[in-house]
C-alpha cells in the first residue's frame, strides 16, 4: 500500500516496485511512482513503535504504507541516457541512476 497526495491536476502514470536506483556508490531497491508532474520515490519509514510492537506480538493488524522519502519535479530533468544503467541528470547537476527499461521509456516520452 502506498500513502502520497497528488497536487492539482497530477495523475498517476505507473509505479515500478522493487526498481534499483543508485547514486556514485550507494544503492537501493526501493518504489517509484511516476506521476505526469513527479517522480516520487516511496519506502518503508519508521514505523510508529507502539503498533510495531502490537504487530510482532500480534496483539494488533495494520496496514504498513510505503511514504514518500524524496521526490523530483519532471521539469528539473535535462538529460536522460543510456547505459549500463540509466543515467538521469537533473538541473541541480545532480546524477542517479536506474535500471528500469519501461521507465526510461515513460520518461523520455
Amino acid at each position: 500500500m502506498y500513502n502520497f497526495e497528488l497536487m492539482d491536476n497530477e495523475k498517476v502514470i505507473k509505479i515500478f516496485d522493487e526498481i534499483m536506483i543508485k547514486q556514485e556508490d550507494n544503492q537501493k531497491i526501493t518504489t517509484i511512482a511516476l506521476t505526469n508532474k513527479r517522480l516520487l520515490f516511496l519506502d518503508y519509514l519508521t514505523p510508529n513503535e507502539g503498533l510495531e510492537v502490537l504487530r510482532i506480538a500480534r496483539g494488533a493488524n495494520y496496514i504498513k504504507y510505503k511514504e514518500v522519502y524524496y521526490q523530483i519535479d519532471l521539469n528539473e530533468i535535462t538529460d536522460i541516457t543510456k547505459g549500463e544503467c540509466y543515467q538521469v541528470v537533473l538541473e541541480n547537476k545532480m546524477i542517479f541512476e536506474f535500471d528500469d527499461d519501461e521507465l526510461y521509456n515513460l520518461l523520455k516520452r
